[in-house]
């Protein structure tokens, strides 16, 4: 085969390619549109199942995941309301803000479905259930993982620059200058450095999700319950967001606060990250 018709058939399949991407963004836009419209006229199970296929199909925006809780929300509401409506809306919620953490109006939003799911649970004779999150999780989230690594950056600097004064100077004062600095820019390395480290390892180990159930019992890896004595909470109620560690086959492994267990995989939704 000539290289003419290499190049030809190449650029031919790209065009192809080109053309399918352009026609199912096309596509998602027109899904968009349909569930907007059927939200907006209170089709509230339209709504939900063109913003459900729209996710199924690796759509992400934070638009689309607001507007589909808001379709949850409402069918939640309705006489045509299923079992796990408000737990996914929580889900869809809690997407949004992963996707644009400015968002106010889905935190507020995601804060009132958290609040109506407790009413529910106390007009049903269910104790309100919290978990707070593990101390090193806590601690780890309360920056985001690149100003960890800039606060590692700056303290590897700091130091270098104090062993450099240390080293270049004769004076008592310099010296001991350079000697505590090259030590507080140690401690800053070493403490942003590790914070770091777990940040990184909390985003590649495990993934932020909901539970959709209006309640998940925690399982040992076997899938049978676990003893109230070996977890602070054996039941995670829904709308309660949770880390997920592992699957396996109809199985995930979650973290909720400071327990770990497993949990059906169907009680569950993952969310998408940027």
């Amino acid at each position: 085969m000539s290289q003419q018709r290499k190049t030809a058939i190449f650029c031919g399949a790209a065009l192809l390619l080109l053309a399918a991407a352009a026609a199912a963004k096309d596509d998602d836009q027109a899904l968009f549109r349909q569930g907007v419209e059927a939200l907006s006229r209170g089709a509230y199970d339209d709504a939900v199942d063109h913003f459900e296929l729209l996710a199924d199909r690796g759509f992400v925006h934070p638009d689309a995941s607001f507007d589909r809780g808001a379709a949850y929300v409402e069918r939640a509401r309705s006489s045509s309301a299923e079992p796990g409506d408000l737990g996914r809306a929580a889900a869809a919620f809690a997407e949004t803000v992963e996707l644009r953490p400015s968002d106010s109006e889905a935190e507020h939003a995601l804060e009132a479905v958290r609040d109506e799911i407790a009413r529910r649970r106390a007009r049903q004779g269910s104790d309100p259930i919290a978990a707070r999150p593990s101390l090193g999780r806590a601690i780890v989230a309360l920056l985001p993982e690149d100003a960890w690594a800039w606060g590692a950056a700056f303290g590897s600097i700091l130091a270098t620059v104090g062993l450099a004064l240390r080293q270049l100077s004769r004076a008592r004062r310099p010296r001991l200058t350079g000697t505590t600095t090259a030590a507080i820019g140690s401690a800053v390395l070493l403490l942003c450095g590790g914070l770091a480290f777990a940040a990184r390892h909390h985003r590649l180990s495990s993934h932020p999700a909901v539970v959709v159930a209006p309640s998940a019992r925690l399982l040992d890896e076997t899938g049978k319950p676990l003893a109230k004595s070996e977890v602070e909470h054996d039941e995670i109620p829904e709308g309660a967001s949770i880390w997920v560690l592992d699957r396996r086959g109809t199985l995930a492994k979650v973290e909720w606060g400071t327990d770990t267990g497993w949990i059906s995989a169907g009680q569950l939704r993952q969310l998408a990250t940027p």
